[in-house]
């Protein structure tokens, strides 16, 4: 049996915090979850959303249009362009 997750809250949001998102992770791909995100548009989309919500950290992998990781110099180039240009101040790493 599971049991319910309980989150306090603070409502008064008298405590900062640092909100790090990680969206793409190294390994997910479509097929195991066809949310995730794997093209730099996607990728820029869902950290923008992440941004929006309050996340000031993203933790970034990019991958080749199959799906498998890279560390394709251009792909991270273009997608901290898009990063740059709609989550302005992110930290990206």
């Amino acid at each position: 049996m599971r049991w319910p997750v309980l989150i306090a809250y603070d409502l008064h949001m008298t405590k900062p915090c640092i909100i790090t998102v990680a969206i793409t992770g190294s390994g997910p791909r479509k097929e195991h979850n066809p949310a995730v995100p794997i093209t730099i548009a996607e990728q820029v989309d869902s950290t923008q959303a992440a941004f929006e919500a309050g996340a000031t950290i993203a933790h970034v992998h990019v991958r080749k249009d199959d799906q498998t990781p890279t560390s394709d110099p251009e792909r991270f180039a273009a997608l901290l362009a898009g990063l740059r240009k709609h989550c302005p101040g992110m930290i990206v790493q």
